[in-house]
């Protein structure tokens, strides 16, 4: 009954809603003299943007590395890349016991006191190149952030990290990376097993992807590479973003 009066709710929690519109308003309004929402490109998983290599390991991880800068518009930015120590966790250790997994972070972003500044990823990661990139991007956007640092408070921090790789393009990686089930069975145990990457929800970053299109006036073809479930909330974002136009009007070049 309250639906029909009153009509469909927000998408997100209205505070958090209320929290992605005004961060999108503040990443627009400094990071746009680098790089214009408008002309940023939108990245997907083809040649264009990944060209193929032979390399393995953290070569191959370091090729990747470089493509994501490239992108960002970072090429020239000093930051070194640092593969972290091998996880150790889930082997089989007894017919029905397993270890569990290490909980570690897939990269890490620091600034040395002598001011270098290193990237970190999880070895693991070079097989799983979507994830790979998601993780580089979400790293790098910590470097873009960084001369900003009175706009990041303690608790929003990552969050607005990710926003910042939505903002320069990379969001496919990032949403595609949020949440995934895989199956898994042998003769001795079979089920379902999760992981997630990055900090903002799927819904969030299905949102993410919404604003970040409708603000552009297209978002690049990214329907074909994102995983169901992450392209069916976007579509329902961008529908819910057109019934409400208001939302992005302060968002928009006057």
């Amino acid at each position: 009954m309250l639906k029909r009066l009153f009509g469909k709710g927000a998408f997100l929690d209205p505070d958090v809603e209320h929290w992605h519109l005004e961060t999108w308003g503040l990443l627009i309004q400094r990071l746009g003299a680098q790089v214009s929402l408008l002309e940023t490109p939108v990245v997907l998983p083809t040649r264009e943007f990944f060209p193929p290599t032979e390399a393995t390991g953290h070569a191959r991880a370091e090729h990747v590395f470089a493509c994501v800068k490239s992108v960002m518009g970072m090429d020239a930015w000093p930051v070194s890349l640092e593969a972290q120590t091998e996880r150790r966790g889930g082997e089989r250790i007894a017919e029905f016991v397993s270890t569990a997994p290490v909980d570690a972070p897939a990269g890490t972003f620091r600034v040395e006191a002598d001011g270098r500044v290193v990237v970190t990823y999880s070895p693991e990661l070079v097989d799983r190149p979507g994830d790979l990139v998601a993780t580089l991007a979400h790293e790098l956007a910590h470097y873009l952030l960084a001369s900003h640092e009175e706009l990041v408070e303690d608790e929003t921090h990552e969050l607005m990290t990710d926003l910042a790789v939505a903002y320069a393009g990379l969001g496919l990686f990032g949403a595609n990376a949020a949440f995934s089930f895989s199956q898994h069975g042998d003769a001795f145990s079979q089920g379902w097993s999760w992981q997630s990457s990055g900090y903002l929800s799927p819904r969030s970053w299905a949102f993410a992807l919404a604003v970040f299109a409708r603000l552009r006036g297209d978002d690049g073809g990214i329907e074909p590479y994102l995983k169901p479930e992450i392209a069916s909330l976007r579509r329902d974002a961008l529908r819910y973003l057109d019934k409400h136009p208001d939302l992005l009007a302060a968002l928009r070049p006057a």
